[in-house]
């Protein structure tokens, strides 16, 4: 074992003997002990493989960096990646092979697929294919997979509008599958169908539990009704399953997919010590998170943050513009660096304001108006990483989507082909294209145009053209995107499902307004369960030293009671 001192409730873990479930509350080390686990077992089975899959990132990180001088476990027959992996790899990539006669490729999600936009004409919402669920041969408009604030105007569509919709939808989704390109969600949909093919299910049943003896499965709470239907399948011909989660961590925008009761499930399982030891936060912290969970388990802060005396600090607030000088404040009289610090909030542009960080601008489709934010956002050094990467993305996706009539149609690899360049040489040749272009808001959208139509080279080595391309009414451009003043610094900011898995020394939560429908706030105060309780107790176990909560004026009195009727010290600047 490594130089680390496991709790009891730890070494139960790595050590049972049979298919167990254990919770674990948020920063219990449970990271630690299931990549422990998956290095000691195939030493104990050294001819079956071990399955390690996480829906975050830092068990499978912290598996393959603690393999480096054991490359062997990381290699056949073990497997160490996410459920869409396990899925592709063992279950859909080798039966749609055998069944279509090509391999499938598979993306992420839609939105990383060129053409993947859902647009009809007279139907105001152009929506993301990801959007949608299919069912038995049909598209059904999801409104918990849509942005939380673009959700108001799908819920809101007319009924022939949503009918139009979801037929395109199903229409495109059907011409990507038949080409075998699928998205995680589609993988599902076959993963689906093969699995209720009786002979199918045995010959995949035999071929996994010769491989593997046992899966660990991190975040369980996780799983969508298709991921339990894996688990299922896997339980029913033989391989043990262990399972690590926090049934409060369940969230829905993770994944964009709705978590599964997961109940009837982990009942076939042994049930293990909770894992309580709290190594991450400290005791008012643990506190609140106490006060948000559901249930009445209680967390042990007993990390090196046992011994901070910092209180939650309780902010109020009317318009979230005035949120990063009343942030600013609260870190430096607890001597917290800005570096520390990350905003959180359910609603992107909500963390955005909060944290005093420029907005990326209107959200058109229009492919002029995407190039030009894409352009603004690649070339802002004020952007974090992940806006920038994104931003780049979506410039690729565009150029894509402009290729010339030869091209514009192919699948990626056949895109790559026709054009003889590699997937690094494309993406060189969008930076390249990003580098070359002017500032676009300054300028008339025209003008824009007019220097991409300019760039020939490009046209040629990329295939695509500008002649699609429109200027938007008026020759002006729609809600510009804002520049960060000069000297002037934003915090680090990020949806809550977006932090999730991970941790930050200091967390301020964004609670917004009240709504009189319902809100998390409301389902905390009234002894409720609820998704919207849920990512308040995620966003807040996300801290280690220091929680701000920066509740809106309509719901501070409310949170402030909450809190201290459970204990928690706060602290009202």
């Amino acid at each position: 074992m490594p130089d680390v001192t496991f709790t009891d409730a730890q070494l139960a873990l790595i050590r049972a003997e049979t298919a167990t479930y254990v919770e674990a509350c948020p920063g219990a080390g449970k990271t630690q002990a299931i990549v422990q686990r998956f290095i000691d077992r195939p030493l104990t089975h050294p001819r079956k493989g071990i399955g390690l899959i996480s829906f975050t990132n830092a068990a499978i990180d912290e598996a393959r960096a603690r393999c480096t001088t054991e490359p062997a476990l990381k290699e056949a027959p073990n497997f160490v990646g996410t459920i869409d992996g396990f899925i592709n790899r063992f279950l859909v990539g080798p039966t749609f092979l055998a069944r279509r006669g090509f391999a499938p490729r598979f993306h992420e999600s839609w939105s990383a697929v060129p053409h993947s936009l859902v647009k009809v004409s007279g139907v105001q919402l152009s929506a993301s294919l990801d959007w949608f669920a299919v069912r038995d041969g049909a598209a059904h408009l999801s409104p918990e997979r849509v942005p939380i604030e673009r959700r108001r105007a799908a819920a809101s569509l007319p009924s022939p509008d949503l009918a139009r919709l979801e037929g395109e939808a199903m229409r495109i989704w059907n011409r990507f599958v038949e080409r075998g390109t699928l998205s995680a969600s589609a993988a599902r949909v076959a993963m689906r169908s093969y699995l209720t093919d009786p002979k199918r299910r045995e010959k995949l049943g035999a071929l996994l539990s010769d491989r593997f003896v046992e899966v660990i499965v991190d975040e369980v709470q996780d799983c969508s009704a298709d991921d339990i239907l894996v688990l299922d399948f896997l339980h029913e011909f033989g391989v043990t399953i262990i399972a690590v989660g926090d049934p409060d961590q369940s969230i829905y925008g993770f994944r964009s997919d709705a978590p599964a009761d997961i109940t009837t499930f982990v009942s076939k399982l042994a049930e293990g010590e909770r894992l309580n030891g709290n190594f991450r936060s400290s005791p008012a912290i643990c506190a609140a998170v106490d006060s948000l969970r559901t249930g009445s388990e209680r967390d042990d802060p007993i990390g090196r943050h046992a011994e901070v005396k910092s209180p939650v600090v309780l902010l109020s607030y009317n318009r979230r513009q005035s949120l990063p000088q009343l942030i600013a404040s609260v870190i430096e009289a607890h001597d917290i660096s800005r570096k520390d610090l990350i905003v959180l909030a359910h609603s992107a542009d909500h963390a955005r304001v909060a944290a005093g960080a420029p907005g990326s601008g209107s959200d058109s489709t229009s492919k002029l108006i995407v190039l030009a934010r894409a352009h603004h956002l690649i070339s802002d050094p004020h952007r974090s990483g992940a806006e920038r990467v994104a931003a780049m993305r979506s410039l690729e996706r565009t150029i894509r989507e402009l290729g010339v009539s030869e091209v514009v149609e192919l699948d990626h690899p056949d895109y790559l082909d026709a054009c003889g360049l590699s997937e690094r040489t494309f993406r060189e040749g969008c930076l390249r294209l990003a580098a070359a272009l002017p500032r676009p808001f300054e300028m008339k959208p025209s003008e824009f145009r007019a220097a991409l139509a300019a760039l020939t080279d490009s046209h040629a080595q990329l295939r695509w053209t500008s002649q699609p391309l429109r200027s938007p009414p008026g020759d002006t451009w729609p809600s510009p995107p804002a520049v960060q003043p000069e000297g002037a610094t934003s915090f680090a900011h990020s949806t809550i499902h977006g932090l999730k898995g991970r941790q930050s020394p200091a967390v301020a939560l964004v609670i917004p307004e009240s709504r009189a429908e319902g809100d998390g706030v409301q389902q905390w105060c009234g002894g409720l369960s609820g998704e919207e309780r849920r990512v308040l107790y995620v966003g807040a176990s996300r801290a280690e030293r220091l929680l701000i909560v920066a509740a809106h004026e309509s719901t501070f009195d409310a949170v402030k009671a909450r809190l201290e009727a459970d204990g928690v010290p706060t602290e009202v600047p």
